[in-house]
């Protein structure tokens, strides 16, 4: 399959029904809560400097966590492709 099928796919299935799950889910509001109260933590302990720095390591590592799962899922869906040709 054509890769720009996998995107087009991928996004319009991730945008709103992965959010929806991730909204039900107790596990992810868990880990959601106890990152969001080690974050206050910490940038109430950094000057404006430190603060800045760690933003953009933030925004540098969850646009490579993003990007990787778009690929995990896409290989994901090409897996499953492969898997339904070879039975049919």
């Amino acid at each position: 399959m054509d890769n720009e099928i996998f995107e087009m796919i991928t996004e319009s299935l991730t945008e709103g029904r992965i959010s929806q799950i991730m909204n039900c889910d107790e596990e992810y509001q868990a880990a959601k809560l106890h990152e969001r109260v080690a974050h206050d933590k910490l940038m109430e302990m950094l000057n404006d400097q430190q603060k800045e720095l760690l933003d953009n390591f933030t925004t540098a590592a969850c646009e490579t966590n993003a990007n990787a799962e778009r690929i995990i899922y896409q290989q994901g869906m090409k897996d499953l492709y492969a898997l339904i040709m070879a039975l049919a």
